[in-house]
Protein backbone atom coordinates (compact mmCIF):
# COMPACT_ATOMS: atom_id res chain seq x y z
CA UNK A 1 0.00 0.00 0.00
CA UNK A 2 3.05 2.77 0.87
CA UNK A 3 4.64 1.94 -2.42
CA UNK A 4 1.24 2.32 -4.42
CA UNK A 5 0.81 5.62 -2.81
CA UNK A 6 4.64 6.88 -3.12
CA UNK A 7 3.83 5.78 -6.88
CA UNK A 8 0.58 7.50 -7.25
CA UNK A 9 2.17 10.57 -5.11
CA UNK A 10 5.03 10.88 -7.79
CA UNK A 11 2.82 10.48 -10.72
CA UNK A 12 0.65 13.45 -9.69
CA UNK A 13 3.89 15.50 -9.24
CA UNK A 14 4.95 15.08 -12.76
CA UNK A 15 0.90 15.63 -13.90
CA UNK A 16 1.35 19.05 -12.02
CA UNK A 17 4.32 20.38 -13.16
CA UNK A 18 4.04 19.09 -17.24
CA UNK A 19 0.36 21.24 -16.95
CA UNK A 20 1.93 24.24 -15.33
CA UNK A 21 5.31 23.86 -16.77
CA UNK A 22 4.09 22.89 -20.56
CA UNK A 23 0.45 23.54 -20.27
CA UNK A 24 -0.21 19.71 -21.20
CA UNK A 25 -3.80 19.00 -21.53
CA UNK A 26 -3.18 15.32 -21.40
CA UNK A 27 -1.38 15.87 -18.05
CA UNK A 28 -4.32 17.69 -16.58
CA UNK A 29 -6.74 15.01 -17.64
CA UNK A 30 -4.47 12.41 -16.50
CA UNK A 31 -4.47 14.40 -13.34
CA UNK A 32 -7.62 14.77 -12.16
CA UNK A 33 -8.36 11.62 -13.23
CA UNK A 34 -6.21 10.19 -10.34
CA UNK A 35 -8.11 12.84 -8.13
CA UNK A 36 -11.70 11.66 -9.26
CA UNK A 37 -11.15 7.91 -9.13
CA UNK A 38 -10.39 7.54 -5.47
CA UNK A 39 -13.02 10.33 -4.31
CA UNK A 40 -15.32 8.74 -6.74
CA UNK A 41 -15.39 5.51 -4.41
CA UNK A 42 -15.55 6.93 -1.21
CA UNK A 43 -19.05 6.79 -1.55
CA UNK A 44 -19.50 3.55 -2.70
CA UNK A 45 -17.15 2.43 0.05
CA UNK A 46 -19.35 4.54 2.76
CA UNK A 47 -22.48 2.33 1.59
CA UNK A 48 -20.68 -0.72 1.41
CA UNK A 49 -19.09 -0.76 4.64
CA UNK A 50 -22.20 -1.72 6.79
CA UNK A 51 -23.40 -4.05 4.38
CA UNK A 52 -20.28 -6.51 3.85
CA UNK A 53 -19.69 -9.57 5.61
CA UNK A 54 -17.10 -11.83 6.78
CA UNK A 55 -16.69 -15.44 7.81
CA UNK A 56 -13.87 -17.58 8.58
CA UNK A 57 -13.85 -21.33 8.11
CA UNK A 58 -10.53 -23.76 9.60
CA UNK A 59 -10.77 -27.22 9.97
CA UNK A 60 -10.81 -28.10 13.61
CA UNK A 61 -7.64 -29.93 14.36
CA UNK A 62 -4.54 -29.98 13.03
CA UNK A 63 -1.14 -31.64 14.07
CA UNK A 64 1.82 -29.70 15.28
CA UNK A 65 4.06 -28.63 12.24
CA UNK A 66 1.33 -28.96 9.52
CA UNK A 67 -0.33 -25.97 8.14
CA UNK A 68 -4.24 -26.22 7.72
CA UNK A 69 -6.10 -24.83 4.78
CA UNK A 70 -8.39 -21.39 6.80
CA UNK A 71 -11.13 -20.01 4.18
CA UNK A 72 -11.73 -16.17 4.40
CA UNK A 73 -15.45 -15.90 2.70
CA UNK A 74 -16.53 -12.51 2.01
CA UNK A 75 -19.86 -11.68 0.99
CA UNK A 76 -21.32 -8.35 -1.15
CA UNK A 77 -25.14 -8.35 -0.39
CA UNK A 78 -25.49 -5.26 -2.78
CA UNK A 79 -25.10 -3.90 -6.55
CA UNK A 80 -21.49 -2.02 -5.06
CA UNK A 81 -18.79 -3.61 -6.23
CA UNK A 82 -15.56 -3.73 -3.87
CA UNK A 83 -12.43 -3.54 -5.68
CA UNK A 84 -9.86 -3.70 -3.37
CA UNK A 85 -10.52 -5.38 0.24
CA UNK A 86 -7.64 -5.30 2.42
CA UNK A 87 -8.39 -7.87 5.81
CA UNK A 88 -5.86 -8.45 8.63
CA UNK A 89 -6.03 -11.50 9.61
CA UNK A 90 -4.69 -12.69 13.58
CA UNK A 91 -3.81 -15.93 14.73
CA UNK A 92 -3.01 -16.34 18.61
CA UNK A 93 -2.54 -19.38 20.24
CA UNK A 94 -4.51 -18.96 23.32
CA UNK A 95 -2.45 -21.49 25.45
CA UNK A 96 1.07 -20.11 24.87
CA UNK A 97 0.07 -16.70 23.13
CA UNK A 98 2.28 -17.36 20.45
CA UNK A 99 0.46 -14.69 17.64
CA UNK A 100 1.11 -13.37 14.13
CA UNK A 101 -0.51 -11.41 11.91
CA UNK A 102 -1.13 -11.63 7.93
CA UNK A 103 -3.11 -9.32 5.48
CA UNK A 104 -4.62 -10.55 2.46
CA UNK A 105 -5.86 -8.75 -0.30
CA UNK A 106 -8.61 -9.59 -2.24
CA UNK A 107 -12.40 -8.08 -3.90
CA UNK A 108 -16.22 -9.25 -4.13
CA UNK A 109 -18.35 -8.48 -7.10
CA UNK A 110 -21.87 -7.18 -6.56
CA UNK A 111 -24.51 -9.91 -5.17
CA UNK A 112 -21.59 -12.33 -4.75
CA UNK A 113 -18.87 -14.38 -2.10
CA UNK A 114 -15.27 -14.31 -2.92
CA UNK A 115 -13.04 -16.67 -0.91
CA UNK A 116 -9.33 -16.26 0.45
CA UNK A 117 -7.50 -19.05 1.29
CA UNK A 118 -4.38 -19.05 3.38
CA UNK A 119 -2.45 -21.72 5.47
CA UNK A 120 -2.15 -21.40 8.83
CA UNK A 121 -0.50 -23.53 11.86
CA UNK A 122 2.28 -23.82 14.40
CA UNK A 123 4.77 -25.87 15.89
CA UNK A 124 3.51 -26.39 19.51
CA UNK A 125 0.13 -27.70 20.30
CA UNK A 126 -2.86 -25.19 21.77
CA UNK A 127 -5.81 -23.42 20.98
CA UNK A 128 -5.42 -21.74 17.45
CA UNK A 129 -7.89 -18.32 17.69
CA UNK A 130 -7.78 -17.46 13.69
CA UNK A 131 -9.88 -13.66 13.72
CA UNK A 132 -10.22 -11.28 10.98
CA UNK A 133 -9.90 -8.48 12.99
CA UNK A 134 -10.06 -5.71 10.44
CA UNK A 135 -11.27 -5.50 6.85
CA UNK A 136 -10.79 -1.90 4.61
CA UNK A 137 -12.02 -0.98 1.90
CA UNK A 138 -9.58 0.48 -1.30
CA UNK A 139 -10.12 2.08 -3.78
CA UNK A 140 -8.51 0.76 -7.67
CA UNK A 141 -5.06 3.06 -6.36
CA UNK A 142 -5.47 1.39 -3.01
CA UNK A 143 -5.36 5.01 -1.46
CA UNK A 144 -8.33 6.38 0.78
CA UNK A 145 -9.26 2.89 3.08
CA UNK A 146 -12.86 2.68 4.70
CA UNK A 147 -13.00 0.13 7.36
CA UNK A 148 -16.28 -2.20 7.67
CA UNK A 149 -17.62 -2.60 10.93
CA UNK A 150 -17.79 -6.67 9.71
CA UNK A 151 -15.39 -9.25 11.69
CA UNK A 152 -14.99 -13.06 11.90
CA UNK A 153 -13.92 -15.73 13.81
CA UNK A 154 -12.76 -19.69 13.92
CA UNK A 155 -10.71 -22.13 16.14
CA UNK A 156 -8.60 -24.75 15.46
CA UNK A 157 -6.97 -26.85 17.94
CA UNK A 158 -3.43 -28.23 17.52
CA UNK A 159 -2.78 -31.49 19.10
CA UNK A 160 -0.05 -32.47 21.53
CA UNK A 161 1.97 -35.72 20.32
CA UNK A 162 1.53 -37.85 22.93
CA UNK A 163 3.67 -40.74 24.01
CA UNK A 164 3.27 -44.18 26.48
CA UNK A 165 3.22 -43.59 30.03
CA UNK A 166 3.00 -46.61 32.27
CA UNK A 167 0.83 -45.09 35.29
CA UNK A 168 1.74 -46.93 38.51
CA UNK A 169 -1.73 -46.70 41.19
CA UNK A 170 0.30 -47.58 44.40
CA UNK A 171 -2.64 -48.46 46.94
CA UNK A 172 -3.21 -45.80 50.16
CA UNK A 173 -4.40 -47.09 53.14
CA UNK A 174 -5.17 -43.89 54.53
CA UNK A 175 -7.98 -42.99 51.39
CA UNK A 176 -11.25 -44.79 50.60
CA UNK A 177 -11.18 -45.95 47.26
CA UNK A 178 -13.82 -46.45 45.49
CA UNK A 179 -13.88 -50.22 44.56
CA UNK A 180 -17.26 -50.68 44.87
CA UNK A 181 -18.29 -48.44 41.60
CA UNK A 182 -18.64 -49.94 38.35
CA UNK A 183 -18.47 -48.36 34.15
CA UNK A 184 -21.61 -47.76 32.86
CA UNK A 185 -19.78 -47.87 29.64
CA UNK A 186 -18.31 -51.34 29.19
CA UNK A 187 -17.97 -54.96 30.33
CA UNK A 188 -14.89 -55.53 31.98
CA UNK A 189 -13.70 -59.03 33.86
CA UNK A 190 -15.48 -58.69 37.55
CA UNK A 191 -18.15 -61.71 37.59
CA UNK A 192 -19.35 -60.90 40.97
CA UNK A 193 -21.09 -58.00 39.24
CA UNK A 194 -23.11 -58.15 36.14
CA UNK A 195 -22.72 -55.69 33.21
CA UNK A 196 -25.69 -56.65 30.94
CA UNK A 197 -27.73 -59.68 30.20
CA UNK A 198 -28.06 -61.06 26.30
CA UNK A 199 -28.49 -63.69 24.18
CA UNK A 200 -25.25 -66.08 23.96
CA UNK A 201 -23.13 -66.26 21.17
CA UNK A 202 -20.11 -68.01 19.87
CA UNK A 203 -16.95 -67.65 22.11
CA UNK A 204 -18.92 -66.39 25.21
CA UNK A 205 -17.31 -68.30 28.32
CA UNK A 206 -19.46 -71.43 29.32
CA UNK A 207 -19.17 -69.21 33.20
CA UNK A 208 -20.96 -66.44 31.69
CA UNK A 209 -23.92 -68.50 31.30
CA UNK A 210 -26.89 -67.62 33.20
CA UNK A 211 -28.39 -71.17 33.91
CA UNK A 212 -31.78 -70.18 35.59
CA UNK A 213 -32.61 -67.21 32.94
CA UNK A 214 -31.70 -69.84 30.41
CA UNK A 215 -34.26 -72.33 31.13
CA UNK A 216 -36.96 -70.01 31.45
CA UNK A 217 -36.33 -68.57 27.95
CA UNK A 218 -35.27 -72.33 26.73
CA UNK A 219 -31.94 -70.69 25.47
CA UNK A 220 -28.51 -69.76 26.32
CA UNK A 221 -28.66 -66.30 28.51
CA UNK A 222 -25.35 -64.73 29.08
CA UNK A 223 -24.38 -62.11 31.87
CA UNK A 224 -21.54 -59.74 30.79
CA UNK A 225 -19.38 -59.42 34.10
CA UNK A 226 -18.55 -55.54 35.13
CA UNK A 227 -15.62 -53.55 34.84
CA UNK A 228 -14.60 -52.16 38.22
CA UNK A 229 -13.61 -48.57 38.42
CA UNK A 230 -11.56 -46.10 39.98
CA UNK A 231 -12.37 -42.45 40.49
CA UNK A 232 -10.00 -42.04 43.44
CA UNK A 233 -7.89 -40.00 40.84
CA UNK A 234 -6.68 -36.40 39.84
CA UNK A 235 -4.91 -35.02 37.36
CA UNK A 236 -4.29 -31.33 37.86
CA UNK A 237 -2.47 -28.75 35.74
CA UNK A 238 -1.13 -25.38 37.18
CA UNK A 239 -1.10 -22.61 34.97
CA UNK A 240 0.17 -19.97 37.79
CA UNK A 241 3.84 -19.04 37.78
CA UNK A 242 4.61 -20.13 33.97
CA UNK A 243 7.87 -18.09 32.70
CA UNK A 244 6.14 -18.04 29.19
CA UNK A 245 9.11 -20.36 27.58
CA UNK A 246 6.17 -22.07 24.72
CA UNK A 247 8.81 -24.94 24.67
CA UNK A 248 8.16 -26.14 28.41
CA UNK A 249 4.73 -24.94 27.83
CA UNK A 250 4.26 -27.47 25.32
CA UNK A 251 6.05 -30.54 26.77
CA UNK A 252 3.37 -29.63 29.92
CA UNK A 253 0.85 -29.92 27.77
CA UNK A 254 2.10 -33.19 26.31
CA UNK A 255 2.55 -34.71 29.84
CA UNK A 256 -0.61 -33.95 30.69
CA UNK A 257 -3.03 -35.27 27.55
CA UNK A 258 -0.59 -38.20 27.46
CA UNK A 259 -1.38 -39.07 31.47
CA UNK A 260 -4.95 -38.67 30.82
CA UNK A 261 -4.77 -41.06 27.62
CA UNK A 262 -2.67 -43.87 29.42
CA UNK A 263 -5.32 -43.36 32.60
CA UNK A 264 -8.40 -43.92 30.22
CA UNK A 265 -6.90 -46.75 27.86
CA UNK A 266 -6.41 -48.32 31.78
CA UNK A 267 -10.17 -48.41 32.39
CA UNK A 268 -9.73 -45.50 35.38
CA UNK A 269 -12.42 -43.04 35.55
CA UNK A 270 -10.57 -39.64 37.02
CA UNK A 271 -11.01 -36.14 37.19
CA UNK A 272 -9.28 -33.99 35.07
CA UNK A 273 -8.37 -30.15 36.42
CA UNK A 274 -6.86 -27.35 35.72
CA UNK A 275 -7.11 -23.13 37.39
CA UNK A 276 -8.46 -20.22 34.56
CA UNK A 277 -6.44 -17.80 35.39
CA UNK A 278 -8.39 -14.85 34.23
CA UNK A 279 -11.25 -16.04 36.45
CA UNK A 280 -9.39 -17.41 39.15
CA UNK A 281 -11.33 -20.65 39.64
CA UNK A 282 -10.51 -24.08 39.37
CA UNK A 283 -12.17 -25.99 36.48
CA UNK A 284 -12.83 -29.78 36.91
CA UNK A 285 -14.27 -32.11 34.62
CA UNK A 286 -14.95 -36.12 34.99
CA UNK A 287 -13.47 -38.01 32.53
CA UNK A 288 -14.86 -41.36 32.57
CA UNK A 289 -13.82 -43.01 28.32
CA UNK A 290 -11.85 -41.70 26.20
CA UNK A 291 -14.68 -39.19 24.16
CA UNK A 292 -14.70 -37.82 27.11
CA UNK A 293 -11.38 -36.71 27.10
CA UNK A 294 -11.20 -35.65 23.60
CA UNK A 295 -14.08 -33.43 23.74
CA UNK A 296 -11.87 -31.95 26.69
CA UNK A 297 -8.89 -31.11 25.71
CA UNK A 298 -10.02 -27.89 23.22
CA UNK A 299 -10.51 -26.54 26.60
CA UNK A 300 -7.24 -27.18 28.24
CA UNK A 301 -5.54 -25.93 25.31
CA UNK A 302 -6.55 -22.75 25.50
CA UNK A 303 -5.46 -22.20 29.70
CA UNK A 304 -3.44 -19.47 29.59
CA UNK A 305 -0.85 -19.61 31.56
CA UNK A 306 0.52 -16.21 34.01
CA UNK A 307 3.59 -15.88 35.95
CA UNK A 308 2.02 -14.50 38.78
CA UNK A 309 -1.11 -14.31 40.75
CA UNK A 310 -3.32 -16.91 42.39
CA UNK A 311 -2.24 -20.56 42.62
CA UNK A 312 -3.90 -23.25 41.25
CA UNK A 313 -3.08 -25.32 44.36
CA UNK A 314 -4.42 -22.93 46.27
CA UNK A 315 -7.77 -22.48 44.53
CA UNK A 316 -8.12 -25.97 44.85
CA UNK A 317 -7.55 -26.00 48.62
CA UNK A 318 -9.61 -23.55 49.32
CA UNK A 319 -12.64 -23.61 47.02
CA UNK A 320 -12.84 -27.36 45.65
CA UNK A 321 -11.48 -29.52 48.35
CA UNK A 322 -13.75 -32.10 47.35
CA UNK A 323 -11.80 -32.97 44.85
CA UNK A 324 -8.51 -33.80 46.77
CA UNK A 325 -8.36 -37.72 46.43
CA UNK A 326 -6.07 -40.76 47.24
CA UNK A 327 -3.92 -40.64 44.08
CA UNK A 328 -3.47 -36.99 42.85
CA UNK A 329 -0.78 -35.85 39.87
CA UNK A 330 0.28 -32.00 39.94
CA UNK A 331 1.55 -30.83 36.56
CA UNK A 332 3.55 -27.56 36.29
CA UNK A 333 6.32 -25.32 36.26
CA UNK A 334 7.10 -23.08 39.32
CA UNK A 335 5.00 -24.74 42.15
CA UNK A 336 2.33 -23.34 44.51
CA UNK A 337 3.50 -23.47 47.59
CA UNK A 338 -0.01 -24.82 48.79
CA UNK A 339 0.35 -28.46 46.81
CA UNK A 340 1.78 -28.99 49.96
CA UNK A 341 -1.56 -29.14 51.58
CA UNK A 342 -2.94 -31.35 49.09
CA UNK A 343 -1.48 -34.22 50.63
CA UNK A 344 -3.56 -33.97 53.75
CA UNK A 345 -6.43 -36.05 51.92
CA UNK A 346 -3.82 -38.33 49.66
CA UNK A 347 -0.31 -38.62 47.91
CA UNK A 348 0.86 -36.52 44.97
CA UNK A 349 3.12 -36.85 42.36
CA UNK A 350 4.28 -33.90 41.38
CA UNK A 351 5.45 -33.87 37.91
CA UNK A 352 7.42 -30.44 37.12
CA UNK A 353 9.52 -28.73 34.00
CA UNK A 354 11.06 -25.79 35.70
CA UNK A 355 13.95 -24.60 37.99
CA UNK A 356 12.32 -24.88 40.97
CA UNK A 357 11.57 -28.25 42.57
CA UNK A 358 9.85 -30.11 45.49
CA UNK A 359 11.08 -32.37 47.35
CA UNK A 360 10.53 -35.81 46.31
CA UNK A 361 8.79 -34.41 42.52
CA UNK A 362 9.39 -35.84 39.01
CA UNK A 363 11.50 -32.94 37.24
CA UNK A 364 11.29 -33.25 33.02
CA UNK A 365 12.60 -30.83 30.58
CA UNK A 366 12.05 -29.98 27.30
CA UNK A 367 14.66 -32.10 25.41
CA UNK A 368 13.75 -35.80 27.30
CA UNK A 369 10.68 -35.47 29.37
CA UNK A 370 9.22 -38.65 27.30
CA UNK A 371 11.67 -40.89 28.64
CA UNK A 372 12.14 -39.49 32.09
CA UNK A 373 7.72 -39.78 32.23
CA UNK A 374 7.69 -43.08 30.88
CA UNK A 375 6.56 -44.70 34.36
CA UNK A 376 5.25 -42.78 37.13
CA UNK A 377 4.06 -44.12 40.26
CA UNK A 378 0.58 -42.18 41.34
Amino acid sequence: MIAMKLGWAVLEGICVWLTLYYGSGGALALGAMLLILPLGSLPVHLCLRKRLRVRVEAPAVARKGDEGGVTVWLENPTLLPALRIRCRVTTRNQLNGESCTQHVMTWAFPKGQRRASLRLGSEYCGRIRISVEQVKLYDCLGLIGVPCGCTGEAHMTVQPDTFPIRVNLIPNPDSQEDSDSYSQERPGADLTETFQIREYVPGDSIRQIHWKLSGKFDRLIVRDPALPITRNVLVFWERTGQSGNVRRIDAQAEAVVSLCRSLADGGIQFTLGWNDTEGNVCVLHEICAMEDLVGVIPSLLRAAGRSSGVGGASLLVQTRPDALCGHMVYIGEEPCADVLQMQRLGHVTALLCGESLLEGSIPFDVGRYREQLGEIDV
